[in-house]
């Protein structure tokens, strides 16, 4: 009897992996192993691939396996199935074969849904930080933020629904994903009776920005959208507020929002207090964090406008410029954050940048594809970074547009620049790629101009 035992596993396990080491079992393939893999084992080991934010434990509690369970290419089957009903997997497959021990060792790969969007609960009787400790606690898939597929959506709904049931409370509940600002999204969950969608705006007690001004802002997220006034509150805060901090009124508070049902549509017209407050002037400007002590040429990039009263749109604009200056000077994943104090005694504000360079990536190599032997020639004298200098983001696109701009070609036509970066050495390699028509130099020579200098920055 042993020895038929083992004769079935051997041929289990060979269908089961029959498509070699490290490669995926199509679906047709799969099929075929469950007609003929029908003989059950144990399950000794389970392996995922392809996670990027879910760890391999929370995929496989997901499936429903255990180790030590007995199973075959059906019970496989399954759990592929439960993985991708799920609605947080854009593909899953797996493979099989037999292990050391006399059963199987199976291998999940799977590719994440992505974009994944925060949870908030709107109109319902619980918090929505309470409502996400308790799904951490009962999903195992869940981990602060959702795809936005609506088999997830529809799956945290019914998971919401037995977290209120267990709090005494039955609400039917539905979910969508709604835009709570400019390219910013939720996944929010409410009744799914429904709540009433805003249909118009007004505003009372501004002064210093217009009516129209106010709607039209407003109005770009806000219109059509369910009502609840937490919700609104957020729309002000990042569509309205912004607009009072660059004339100056970084007190502006909205004391009162009131919805009341619409006469003309289906909805309800929302009617916003506006507490201005005084115009604040602009104070110092400090650099905080590892770079301070490059305080002088941080503030040169920045370049941040004279102002008496301050513009906090134009505070972001240098904040941006000192970014881009960053990655010009090889700190690729640099971000700059800005911070403020605020002396309401003197109406002033104190601003803060707050550079955080990450590490700083030198340029390796150049390779060029697609000249001649005397236009690669040409493109290298051309080339203005040396190996070992700090890499600048933009070069070789710059540099691309200046050969094109300066003729040094002729019959130039598509050019293309791809970078390499290499993580762990924090070290960029470029190829540059020109059509296949091999254009030849014009009588111009490189060393007419000299090299194509990157972009100048203001010195230390």
């Amino acid at each position: 009897m042993t020895r038929i035992c083992l004769v079935l596993l051997a041929f289990a396990g060979a269908v089961g992996a029959q498509s070699g080491p490290g490669k995926l079992v199509p679906a047709t393939t799969q099929k075929s192993a469950a007609l003929s893999s029908t003989a059950e084992f144990p399950i000794d080991s389970i392996a995922v691939e392809g996670t990027r934010i879910l760890k391999p434990e929370n995929v496989i509690a997901a499936s429903g396996l255990k180790i030590g369970e007995r199973a075959n290419s059906v019970t496989f089957d399954g759990a592929r199935d439960r993985l991708l009903k799920s609605g947080y997997f854009q593909t899953v497959s797996y493979r099989f074969k037999p292990s050391g021990r006399g059963g199987y060792e199976l291998t999940f790969e799977v590719a994440e849904a992505e974009p994944l969007f925060p949870i908030r609960l709107e109109g319902l009787p619980a918090q929505t930080p309470d409502a996400a400790l308790w799904l951490k606690q009962h999903d195992p898939l869940f981990q602060g933020r959702i795809p936005g597929t609506q088999p997830v959506l529809d799956r945290t709904s019914r998971e919401i629904e037995e977290f209120l049931a267990s709090r005494n409370k039955k609400v039917p509940v539905a979910g969508k994903v709604a835009v709570i600002a400019a390219e910013r999204y939720e996944a929010r969950f409410t009744p799914a009776a429904g709540l009433p969608n805003v249909a118009v705006v007004t505003f009372e007690g501004n002064k210093a920005i217009r009516d129209t001004e106010l709607s039209n802002a407003i109005g770009a997220v806000a219109f059509g959208q369910p009502f609840t006034e937490e919700s609104f509150r957020l729309l002000l805060d990042s569509q309205i507020r912004p607009l009072y901090e660059s004339k100056g009124y970084l007190r502006v508070a909205f004391p009162k929002v009131v919805a009341t049902p619409s006469p003309n549509v289906k909805g309800v017209d929302v009617h916003v207090a506006v507490t201005e407050g005084e115009q604040y002037k602009m104070g110092s400007i400090i650099i905080r964090g590892p770079m301070q002590n490059n305080s002088k040429h941080l503030l040169r990039v920045a370049a941040v406008p004279k102002m008496t009263i301050i513009d906090f749109d134009k505070i972001n604009e240098a904040a941006q410029r000192m970014k881009n200056g960053l990655k010009q000077e090889g700190y690729l994943d640099g971000e700059v954050t800005v911070d403020r104090t605020i002396d309401d005694a003197k109406k002033t504000v104190t601003v803060y940048f707050i550079p955080a360079p990450g590490p700083q990536y030198m340029f390796g190599k150049l390779d060029v594809v697609g000249l001649g032997l005397d236009g690669e020639a040409a493109i290298h004298k051309l080339w203005g970074v040396k190996s070992g200098d700090p890499f600048p983001a933009d070069y070789p696109d710059y540099f691309l547009s200046e050969v094109k701009k300066e003729g040094y070609f002729e019959n130039l036509g598509d050019t293309k620049a791809d970078r390499h970066v290499d993580e762990d050495t924090h070290v960029v390699d470029v190829k540059l790629t020109f059509n296949t028509g091999l254009p030849q130099p014009k009588k111009r020579k490189p060393e007419d101009s000299g090299p194509i200098v990157p972009y100048d920055l203001p010195p230390y």
